[in-house]
C-alpha cells in the first residue's frame, strides 16, 4: 500500500467521517415543505452535542496530524474522537494507519470493529475492500488463549488491558477470557492481577499464525508464606535443661573450690570434707546430667525443625519461573477468528 494511496483513502474516509460527526438531523415538524421555520431561541446545550463537539477538535486535529506524517498521534487524536463520539467511519481511518505502520494486529482489531459496528450501514466495494484487508492480516498475527486458574483476575497484555488486545464485540477483561487475545509476532508478556495473590506473568514469544495457549497461575498470599511448625516445646526444654546445667555446674565448682580450702586448713573436720565432697561429687553428677539430657531434647527438636521445615517447603506452591509454551499451528481458522 503506497503513501498515497493511504493519504487518500484515509481523506475520503475522513470526510465522511467529519461529515457523521457535525451533521445533525433537521426537526421542522409542523412546517409546509420549502417554507423557512420561525426562529427559535438556541436550546440548552446537552451534554452529548458538547461530546460531539470535542470529538470534531480531536478528529479535525486527527486529520491534521495525518497530513504532517505525525500518525502515532493522529491515531490518539482519532482513537479519543471515537471515544467521545463513537462512529464506525473512524475505525476505518485508524485501521488504515495502523496497516500502513505494520501493526498488523491493531489494524484486524480496527477493520473487525468497523465491519461489526457498520453493518448493513457500509457500501459493498468498501466491506469488499476490508474483507480482503483481514484475510490478508491473519496470517500475520498470533493468538494467545489465555487462561488463569481464578476468576476475577484483571488480564494485561504487554501491561495493557486484555479489552484492547482481543477482536470480540464483549470483553470483560477479567477471567475466564471468553476469546484469544490477538498479538503481532515477537515477545510479549502476559499478566493476571488480582487483589489478595501474587501477580502472575508468562513470556511468550510467537510468530505470525502461531496460536498458543498460556496458563497463569495466581497464588494467594496465605499460600505463598505458609506456617512453619517448630517444636518450641523441645527448644524450651532445651533451655531450662542447659540452665540447670549451667546452675548445677556452678555450685560443683564452688563446692570444689571450699573442699579445697577445707582440705588445706591444719584443723580439718573429716566429717566436714567428706560432707562437702559429697556435695560436690553431687552437684557435679547433676550438672553433667542436665547437659546430656539438654544435648539430646536439642538434637531431637533440631531434628524436628528440620524435617517440619522441609515437609512446609514441600507443600508450598511453587515459584517457578515464567512458562513458556508453544503450540504451533499452520492456521489460525475459526478458533481463533470470529467475527
Amino acid at each position: 500500500m503506497g503513501r498515497m494511496g493511504l493519504r487518500g483513502g484515509v481523506v475520503a474516509a475522513a470526510s465522511c467521517g467529519l461529515l457523521a460527526l457535525t451533521s445533525a438531523p433537521a426537526h421542522a415538524q409542523g412546517t409546509p415543505s420549502g417554507a423557512q421555520a420561525p426562529a427559535k431561541s438556541a436550546p440548552a446545550k446537552s451534554e452529548s452535542s458538547d461530546a460531539v463537539d470535542r470529538a470534531r477538535v480531536h478528529y479535525e486535529r486527527g486529520i491534521q496530524l495525518f497530513n504532517e506524517d505525525n500518525y502515532d498521534a493522529a491515531l490518539f487524536e482519532f482513537d479519543r474522537a471515537y471515544e467521545l463520539a463513537p462512529s464506525y467511519k473512524i475505525l476505518y481511518n485508524m485501521g488504515r494507519i495502523q496497516r500502513q505502520q505494520n501493526n498488523y494486529a491493531a489494524a484486524l482489531r480496527s477493520y473487525a470493529r468497523y465491519l461489526r459496528e457498520g453493518g448493513a450501514n457500509i457500501p459493498t466495494d468498501r466491506r469488499t475492500e476490508v474483507e480482503n484487508e483481514i484475510t490478508v492480516l491473519k496470517p500475520r498475527v498470533a493468538a494467545l488463549r489465555v487462561t488463569v486458574n481464578v476468576d476475577g483476575a484483571d488480564v494485561y497484555a504487554d501491561d495493557t488491558p486484555v479489552c484492547a488486545a482481543t477482536i470480540e464485540s464483549s470483553c470483560a477483561g477479567k477471567s475466564p477470557l471468553q476469546a484469544p487475545i490477538i498479538v503481532n509476532g515477537g515477545r510479549h508478556k502476559i499478566t493476571a492481577v488480582k487483589a489478595g495473590y501474587a501477580t502472575a506473568t508468562s513470556i511468550v514469544s510467537v510468530v505470525g499464525s502461531d496460536v498458543v495457549d498460556v496458563k497463569l497461575e495466581l497464588v494467594s498470599f496465605a499460600q505463598a508464606t505458609p506456617h512453619r511448625r517448630v517444636p518450641w516445646g523441645g527448644w524450651i526444654a532445651t533451655g531450662v535443661l542447659a540452665a540447670g546445667a549451667g546452675v548445677f555446674g556452678a555450685l560443683s565448682l564452688s563446692e570444689s573450690s571450699s573442699l579445697e580450702e577445707a582440705r588445706g586448713q591444719p584443723n580439718a573436720n573429716a566429717d566436714d570434707l567428706d560432707s562437702r565432697s559429697t556435695r560436690t561429687t553431687a552437684f557435679g553428677i547433676a550438672a553433667d546430667g542436665l547437659a546430656v539430657s539438654a544435648i539430646v531434647v536439642g538434637a531431637i527438636s533440631l531434628y524436628y525443625t528440620i524435617k517440619w521445615g522441609k515437609e512446609t517447603e514441600s507443600n508450598a506452591p511453587a515459584a517457578s519461573a515464567p512458562a513458556r509454551s508453544f503450540a504451533v499451528k499452520p492456521t489460525l481458522g475459526g478458533a481463533a477468528f470470529t467475527f
